[in-house]
């Protein structure tokens, strides 16, 4: 499958994800006014953004104005009104809200809807997270952890939302955390219920600090495993192989060999029930985390 067709079978994946009338499989569905559909509310929050990245990035005039017909400045008030509630303050974080802080960014370069209180509630957004990095940040099992409290993970969606300088010199100053943690980090081997390979994510952090300034490094010749009997035990294996290859969006390429993110996505899209199988296990998340790749393949988030 060519390039511009993944993206398109992305597309369509995700948005028909995105207007499920089916409700929450969990009770927490935000303000009810935008991120319903889907298998969570985070999970309706990066198909969000990564439809928003596409329409923009293919001149999709249609996508973007379906989207922004959803994401309307009074919709977005609604749900930081419910998140700043004093009984929600716990409500997806960290998770869901890194994800809403990118996603916040995009919409911020759609002009039309980069309205006045879009910029402080991005700001709003970047000090909960960062205030939940610095508190977190001595907590091995925190900071190692792949899961739903992926501190290395919250750390580079920070980074990816093009943050305000004073966030941006609170998180450098959390780098030493990161070096305490570096060998520990590198040798980590996922649980199954862990979405994400710490080794990438650690690659990716690095670059954040030094984008694209030194040789490409990262190696990882173990061959990723494929279940083709997922369940809620190993479906977060599939993730892994898409997080896997995201520093190799990076690698330059050789005499005009294919890079080893493109081969390794075709790999993945080539096993269907890999990627857009089960709605419950795989296709609410699975095709975000492809995109995420091509985003950092085409220069994108840093």
């Amino acid at each position: 499958m060519a390039r511009k067709g993944i993206v398109d079978e992305l597309k369509r994946i995700i948005y028909a994800d995105l207007v499920r009338v089916e409700p929450h499989c969990f009770t927490g569905v935000g303000a009810g006014t935008i991120f319903t559909g889907s298998f969570d509310w985070h999970s309706s929050v990066h198909a969000h953004w990564a439809l928003l990245s596409m329409a923009r990035l293919t001149d999709d005039v249609l996508l973007q104005r379906q989207l922004l017909s959803r994401l309307t400045p009074e919709n977005i008030e609604a749900e930081r009104a419910f998140l700043n509630n004093v009984e929600n303050l716990e409500f997806e974080m960290p998770y869901g809200r890194a994800w809403l802080l990118l996603m916040l960014a995009e919409l911020s370069k759609h002009k039309e809807h980069n309205y006045l209180l879009l910029g402080s509630f991005r700001k709003e957004l970047e000090q909960q997270l960062t205030l939940w990095l610095e508190q977190n940040s001595a907590v091995d099992e925190v900071v190692v952890n792949g899961g739903y409290q992926p501190w290395l993970f919250i750390f580079l969606l920070l980074q990816f939302s093009q943050p305000k300088p004073d966030t941006l010199y609170r998180l450098e100053a959390l780098r030493p955390q990161i070096e305490n943690f570096r060998e520990t980090i590198t040798i980590t081997q996922p649980k199954e219920s862990d979405s994400f390979y710490l080794p990438a994510i650690l690659y990716l952090v690095d670059q954040t600090k030094h984008p694209k300034g030194k040789d490409f490094y990262y190696r990882d010749d173990i061959a990723p495993a494929f279940n083709q009997n997922l369940s809620f035990k190993t479906c977060h294996q599939a993730g892994r192989n898409v997080v896997r290859l995201w520093p190799y969006a990076f690698e330059k390429l050789i005499d005009g060999d294919s890079s080893r993110f493109l081969k390794g996505v075709e790999r993945i899209v080539s096993q269907p029930d890999q990627w857009r199988g089960s709605f419950e296990l795989i296709s609410h998340w699975v095709p975000q985390f492809i995109w995420l790749g091509f985003m950092l393949k085409q220069g994108e988030l840093l």
